[in-house]
């Protein structure tokens, strides 16, 4: 018996392209060419491009904000690269101040004090290096993302991409160069998730390594990065559902510069005095009388944030006590944040199993904020527009399924003219770029430098007594010539003066509004001619030191600047208590130790003095150091010792030239 073979062509395979209402693509799609999508390189080339021109209009900022604390007043960070021991083994803002804290992010602070070495108290290197890696961001988004969403059209991720870039709620994160542990969080997160994408449409282990090098980066530029773990198996779940039994195998990788991060963090933060607390002008949730109210509190600023995503109007730096308040659950904002939170969070759950689109938007949105939503846990302010970075992809993303929704786009090849609908499409997604675009460049005049962006912000948010603070500062300094430290404009520094009086009418306990108020009398009266009102301006400085100390017995620079009311009354034995006060409580004070050696010295006190001045020398940056080695020279020849002062003169005139004078 014979068999004869069937002649019959041999069926041609259906060419499968996926549906729009899927998120299923095949295991083999996972990893996409570009040349699978048209016009690929110009998205990313848009995103970037569009990044930096928004930006450029910051390259001549100065330093803003948070930039002081971290940059130019930190000790540690104008010390340069030598200091990079202590930016690893130390918390965020050792370097200026002594109270402890709870933040630990040492690659951005190792990238300013890069900075500041090669260009000292120039801050265009930071701006420009924030817009570039802003920049840089738009095109790692769109190389990342359109692979991640290969089964849904590719409009979809190049309108999240392009929205993400354009939406002003960045403009404190990329104007204001502190915030660069922001982009970089956000960047080395994208770069994660790429490297997952390769590792689970691959099988190489190099990816998942280069996954675990990209997290760590994230992880020590900041802590908030540890919300992306949700993301990326979130991510797999959706997008890429063949490859869920390798979930397990990214997480356990991934946790693994994540739990050492964390013990790192832990041991540091650890090994301060004590642990950090939060004033009620920091998050006014701080003082919540229960739960209920916190968490009501908490519920009325997530709603806030959630309406600035969705209208970036007005924007503003500050928004503390008491301008926002503490809320019960009577009051409607909190129901309002309360029911859309829970809603959305309740609806994305629910949808988990037919891995809707949307659902993962929310879910990215809702993981990634909730370490700053205060309902967690209490952190350390109540708002802050920088919070809703990486969020606001989640948001990007759900703006982008609405337009697909809108327009019915189900096209999986055509970026431009999907369905053929491309020009309508466009032309709306522009004018939504164009309204964003628009605002974010006007913005960012705002953050030019410190005064302009007080000036800019009080009208939003006028009742919040740490922007009226910060404002009156900035009026004072103004009416001062910083370099030689005395008044030149009195009407000026008499109007910061009035101002410190609204801060403190705002907050009676506003012990650094009265330290600062403080300061500006006394300059006022090193000024004044008529005797009388010169007294009256001492006394009330040394008033509002003393009650400033009530409320913070510990604050050194206000010990300090009442030990110079001392001094010029004649009293150095009350000026020498009170300074040692000051570095007792801050040894890190430079500005302490000099003042405390200069009193030492006039009672010939020698050798005290000295050691006082090599102890603030440990601390000093450029800007101080050549003053401290003048002062030591000048000691040691006081007391008949020339032979040693000359190699402190050398080092004195090597840092300052003018001491020579």
């Amino acid at each position: 018996m014979s068999t004869q073979k069937s002649h019959r062509p041999a069926p041609q395979p259906r060419k499968i392209v996926p549906s729009v209402k899927t998120s299923t693509p095949k295991a083999s799609a996972i990893r996409l060419p570009d040349a699978d999508i048209q016009g690929v390189m110009w998205v990313g080339l848009a995103a970037a491009l569009l990044g930096v021109v928004l930006y450029l209009n910051t390259l001549g900022h100065q330093y803003t904000l948070d930039d002081f604390s971290i940059i130019k007043s930190n000790w540690i960070t104008k010390g340069g690269l030598k200091n990079i021991g202590l930016i690893f083994s130390t918390e965020y803002r050792f370097g200026s101040w002594n109270s402890p804290g709870s933040l630990y992010r040492p690659i951005p602070l190792t990238m300013f004090a890069w900075e500041w070495q090669i260009a000292p108290d120039n801050p265009f290197p930071g701006h420009l290096l924030n817009v570039l890696f802003y920049g840089l961001t738009g095109w790692v988004l769109w190389s990342t993302w359109r692979r991640v969403l290969v089964a849904h059209p590719p409009v979809l991720a190049a309108i999240a991409v392009l929205v993400f870039m354009a939406h002003p709620v960045h403009t404190e994160v990329v104007a204001n160069i502190k915030s660069r542990d922001e982009i970089l969080a956000m960047l080395f997160g994208t770069l994660t998730l790429r490297a997952v994408w390769e590792y689970i449409g691959t099988d190489q282990v190099k990816w998942l390594l280069m996954a675990m090098l990209c997290y760590t980066v994230a992880m020590f530029s900041k802590e908030s990065a540890i919300t992306l773990m949700a993301v990326f198996p979130l991510a797999i779940w959706y997008f890429a559902p063949s490859a869920a039994n390798k979930i397990l195998k990214v997480v356990g990788a991934l946790l693994i510069p994540a739990v050492i991060f964390l013990l790192i963090r832990k041991k540091i933060l650890d090994a301060q005095p004590y642990q950090e607390t939060y004033s009620i002008l920091d998050n006014f949730m701080s003082e919540t009388k229960n739960q209920g109210e916190r968490l009501a509190s908490a519920f009325m600023m997530c709603g806030r944030y959630l309406w600035t995503l969705i209208f970036p109007h007005p924007l503003v730096s500050d928004m503390g006590y008491p301008q926002v308040k503490v809320v019960g659950f009577g009051d409607w904002r909190a129901l309002a944040g309360f029911f859309a939170y829970v809603g959305m969070g309740i609806w994305a759950v629910v949808q988990l199993p037919k891995r809707h689109f949307l659902s993962f938007a929310i879910l990215f949105y809702l993981a990634t904020f909730s370490v700053f939503s205060n309902v967690l846990m209490m952190i350390g302010t109540s708002y802050g527009e920088r919070l809703l970075y990486i969020p606001s992809f989640g948001f990007a993303l759900a703006v982008a399924w609405l337009f697909g929704k809108i327009f019915r786009i189900d096209d999986m090849k055509q970026i431009w003219n999907p369905n053929g609908k491309g020009t309508v499409l466009w032309v709306a997604v522009g004018i939504l770029l164009a309204a964003y675009s628009l605002k974010t460049v006007f913005r960012n005049g705002a953050w030019y430098d410190s005064a302009s962006l007080y000036a800019a912000d009080l009208p939003s948010s006028p009742n919040c007594a740490k922007l009226n603070y910060h404002n009156a500062l900035e009026v004072v300094r103004q009416g001062m010539d910083e370099k030689e430290s005395v008044v030149k404009d009195v009407d000026m520094v008499r109007r910061g003066i009035t101002l410190y009086d609204k801060c403190i009418e705002l907050y009676p306990k506003y012990h650094d509004a009265y330290g600062s108020r403080g300061l500006a009398y006394f300059r006022l009266g090193e000024v004044l001619k008529d005797p009388v009102e010169q007294k009256a301006a001492w006394d009330q400085a040394l008033t509002d030191y003393q009650e400033s100390l009530k409320y913070r017995y510990n604050n050194s620079e206000v010990l300090s600047n009442m030990g110079k009311i001392y001094f010029t009354r004649n009293q150095p034995e009350k000026a020498e208590e009170v300074y040692r006060k000051a570095v007792e409580y801050d040894p890190r004070f430079v500005d302490g130790r000099r003042n405390l050696g200069a009193i030492l010295a006039m009672q010939r006190k020698f050798p005290e003095a000295i050691e006082q001045w090599k102890e603030g020398l440990k601390y000093a940056d450029n800007t101080k150091s050549g003053i401290l080695y003048f002062y030591i020279g000048s000691a040691y020849t006081d007391m008949g010792q020339p032979e040693k002062s000359g190699e402190w003169f050398e080092k004195a005139y090597a840092v300052d030239p003018s001491l020579k004078k």
